[in-house]
């Protein structure tokens, strides 16, 4: 593969979290009398958002960076075609996939999701969410055969643990009145990982 575009697939994965970031929190300030504390993300892109159109098309674009992040993921690892390699990598793209689709399947007023669209959004956010906490895991192997990546190791690890109990902690609403909050850690928390591991294999590549 020619290494422009290589490389190209590796930055995706760094812009994609800040792209994320961004948006939401300028078009939070712009929406009408919207807290990011309690309130869900996706209501910024709800069916009668004010903004919809913007929302959900970064989040499209959001998803098509992470999806390509993660084709630059499977080819930079240096380890052989190993299973987990390949289910971690995967899962990357499989949460890439689901943000770009949630570009088109907005949740409904105040995502009290009721409408053919709004429950596949409900299923889409899992389904965006879930498998990138995972996809470190199945890389552990990877990162603990090379010096380089000892510290993605231990960072990882610390990653899938804080992935769970904060989604956990999101999901069944242990802290009501602080959804948004939540959401946005048990999501972030995540999509760091991927920041991260851009900013690692971009510095390797260019060391």
């Amino acid at each position: 593969m020619n290494k422009n575009f290589q490389k190209y697939f590796i930055i995706s994965g760094i812009i994609a979290p800040i792209l994320f970031s961004i948006q939401l929190t300028i078009i939070g300030f712009y929406h009408p009398n919207y807290n990011h504390i309690t309130q869900y993300m996706s209501e910024l892109g709800a069916i009668n958002a004010p903004y919809t159109s913007i929302v959900n098309t970064g989040f499209s674009i959001g998803g098509i960076l992470i999806l390509l992040f993660s084709y630059g993921l499977y080819k930079e690892l240096n380890d052989k075609k190993t299973m987990g390699k390949l289910i971690g990598s995967a899962l990357v793209g499989i949460s890439g996939l689901s943000f770009f689709l949630i570009g088109f399947f907005p949740c409904d007023p105040n995502c009290v999701n009721v409408s053919t669209i709004g429950i596949i959004h409900s299923y889409l956010s899992d389904v965006a969410q879930t498998p990138l906490i995972f996809a470190p895991l199945f890389l552990l192997p990877t990162f603990k055969k090379d010096k380089k990546w000892q510290t993605i190791y231990f960072y990882s690890i610390i990653t899938i643990i804080l992935g769970i109990i904060f989604f956990i902690i999101y999901k069944y609403y242990f802290f009501e009145g602080y959804t948004g909050l939540f959401q946005r850690i048990s999501f972030g928390i995540p999509l760091f990982w991927v920041e991260i591991m851009g900013i690692k294999i971009y510095r390797l590549k260019n060391s």
